[in-house]
């Protein structure tokens, strides 16, 4: 199967209809709210005090990828809170003022940056005047997508370590008497990670090269460590619709490259995907982004390893078999 190569197909996308100039000038007017309340309330003012009465450090971590190293690394030792529950799509999602005003009185805030949370962005830099925050992306390389930065830095494992290792270092200063405990827990968690590597360098390493067709452009991480290439639907943002002649141009890919899959995911919808499938052939494969648990999986327990290890045998279809 002869695959074009990256960058020869831009599908056209449709923006969002709502008005960039209203959001931030709304997201604006939440800041300065919150702040007010922050400051009125002395939320601004006292931090979270660790070691008294045995407390907890409070670790509030915006999407599940990051949840997963901060819970892996911290254990029992920390209160970890999530702000983007499971079930929801993380690009979009919008947090209460209850949340904003949670993640203020937090002791550590780690997101990813990079543009996944445009809130977090824009807002809690107010927000977060003098409290400890992290921000993932800073740790990694960041690959571009159409010019624009992609967020989806979790889906290489060596860059999960390279996070893990900044999130523990954060965790050893707030909580100096747990760590040896944090020094422990990363060395086992990122034994398991460069594993998971492992496994994934092993099975496609004869296939470099190949490209798949991917819903919407989460995998460049992913695809640069191991050696394919991903042809998109969508851009970064999975609600950004595509047009009609983008999906005509994937139909045509699809059918001349004499592709077999396409791959959809579970958090968005599969109805451009199936319009594709229906009309060039192909069969649809999950190949999951994890940029949050969906409701089935928390609660079976699954969580980013073996999310992974599915998507690795899915990838084996489309790319070797």
């Amino acid at each position: 199967m002869v695959a074009p190569q990256v960058g020869e197909v831009d599908p056209e996308v449709v923006e969002p209809a709502a008005d960039g100039n209203e959001r931030t000038i709304y997201m604006r007017i939440i800041a300065v709210i919150i702040t007010l309340t922050l400051v009125l309330t002395g939320c601004g003012i006292e931090r979270h005090s660790i070691g008294q009465q045995n407390e907890k450090p409070i670790i509030y971590a915006s999407s599940y990828p990051l949840y997963f190293l901060a819970h892996e690394i911290g254990k029992d030792n920390i209160d970890l809170r999530i702000v983007i529950p499971a079930g929801a799509e993380a690009h979009d999602y919008e947090p209460s003022m209850k949340q904003l005003k949670e993640i203020g009185d937090a002791d550590l805030f780690i997101y990813n940056g990079a543009g996944f949370e445009s809130w977090a962005d824009r807002l809690l830099e107010t927000l977060l005047e003098n409290k400890r925050s992290m921000v993932a992306s800073e740790g990694v390389e960041l690959i571009e997508f159409n010019g624009v930065a992609d967020p989806h830095i979790w889906l290489n494992p060596i860059n999960m370590i390279t996070i893990g290792e900044n999130i523990k270092e954060n965790l050893m200063e707030l909580d100096e008497q747990n760590r040896e405990q944090y020094e422990q827990n990363y060395k086992e968690l990122s034994d398991r990670l460069r594993g998971l590597d492992d496994e994934y360098s092993q099975a496609l390493k004869d296939h470099r090269g190949k490209t798949i067709l991917v819903s919407h452009a989460a995998f460049d991480y992913m695809a640069e460590r191991y050696g394919f290439h991903q042809i998109p639907v969508m851009g970064i943002n999975p609600e950004q619709e595509p047009s009609p002649k983008a999906i005509a141009d994937i139909i045509e890919i699809a059918i001349e490259g004499d592709y077999g899959y396409i791959f959809m995911e579970p958090l968005i919808s599969p109805k451009t995907v199936e319009v594709i499938a229906r009309e060039a052939g192909l069969k649809i494969l999950v190949l999951n982004p994890i940029g949050g648990l969906t409701k089935e999986e928390e609660a079976t327990g699954e969580d980013y390893i073996s999310i992974m290890k599915e998507n690795l045998k899915n990838l084996e279809k489309a790319l070797v078999n």
